[in-house]
């Protein structure tokens, strides 16, 4: 339970401010006026139920911020792409980055301080600016200010925004905003995953033949690293498999395994950001998470499958030739 651990306990209250003002005593407020105000004060209450309830309230209300400021956001994208894009590269010729995602990446690290002073953050393009990556503890909202940034630059329409919140190094909020096709992917720990409202629910197809698979090819270009992920990408379409697919994002791709429009995703090369958001809408909608060799899933390993279910995993694992890129949280001076 939440409120058995400092970091939550420091989370609430530096929050209660933002959960409600419902119930807050005046000054020389006499006991009975307080009650009148608020029939909680002066009475015997669960503490357990009343933390319980209170981050309840905290956490709708990082959804409810992530998800405005996750549509702020796309209004931004979508702007820019009537623009003139100035193109940029980080770690190599096919890593890009242009000024929407600097820019998209500010409004929301600004927006959150705002509301949430207290809070953490990793974002990819603080990240490449030289912030360290480490998950704690600690309230930590993880941005990714457009995922799918190559397609953004050639008006591919598959762009989102992505925007997980985690507590105790576990996420517990996901917006996924695919902004050109105005779909709003949400999802609370043990609330259920949503587009648009409604909800969502991973495919119930057990057969790997009956299946479609998601994938890609990531920035890497080192020889070695593609001659894996090709010999992987023959080994599962050759099982055979409906078909591959990839949507240029981790964050749709992920999604779509949430939505049932594919039963399993993998990739090598991805980062935290990429997958933070998604992970939750994967297992929210009833699917797994999984690392390439098949032990559990680790966000920073910059390795993942997610899939329908278990079935579809553990056949897909057989097929990857697992290879371990750089993980997000080793020492900057080692990435």
């Amino acid at each position: 339970m939440f409120c058995l651990t400092a970091a939550s306990s420091n989370l609430i209250v530096s929050l209660e401010s933002h959960v409600s003002t419902r119930g807050q005593k005046s000054v020389g407020d006499p006991p009975e006026a307080q009650r009148k105000k608020n029939p909680e004060v002066g009475s015997k209450r669960n503490p357990s139920r009343s933390c319980s309830s209170k981050m309840a309230d905290i956490l709708q209300n990082v959804m409810d911020h992530a998800v405005a400021v996750a549509r702020k956001a796309g209004e931004v994208v979508r702007k820019a792409l009537h623009d003139e894009r100035k193109v940029m590269t980080k770690s190599s010729a096919v890593d890009l980055v242009t000024q929407t995602d600097q820019k998209v990446e500010q409004l929301i690290i600004q927006s959150v301080k705002e509301k949430f002073p207290e809070h953490r953050f990793i974002g990819e393009e603080s990240v490449a600016a030289g912030e360290p990556c480490i998950l704690t503890d600690d309230p930590t909202w993880i941005i990714d200010p457009i995922d799918g940034t190559t397609n953004f630059v050639h008006a591919f329409p598959f762009v989102a925004v992505s925007i997980g919140f985690s507590i105790n190094k576990q996420v517990e909020v996901g917006v996924v905003y695919s902004c050109l096709e105005d779909k709003m992917f949400t999802a609370r720990r043990g609330k259920g995953g949503f587009c648009n409202g409604e909800p969502v629910q991973v495919s119930d197809q057990t057969d790997v033949h009956q299946s479609i698979i998601a994938t890609e090819f990531g920035s890497s270009r080192d020889p070695e690293a593609v001659d894996k992920i090709f010999c992987s990408l023959r080994n599962i379409l050759t099982l055979p498999v409906h078909g591959v697919r990839g949507a240029g994002t981790a964050a749709i791709n992920m999604c779509l395994v949430a939505s049932g429009c594919v039963e399993a995703y993998y990739e090598i090369g991805m980062h935290v950001w990429d997958l933070a958001a998604a992970s939750l809408l994967v297992t929210e909608a009833g699917g797994v998470l999984m690392d390439v060799k098949g032990g559990d899933a680790d966000l920073m390993s910059r390795r993942i499958v997610a899939a329908n279910n278990r079935t579809i995993a553990e056949r897909i694992v057989k097929e990857i030739v697992p290879f371990s890129p750089t993980r997000d949280d080793a020492p900057p001076h080692n990435r």
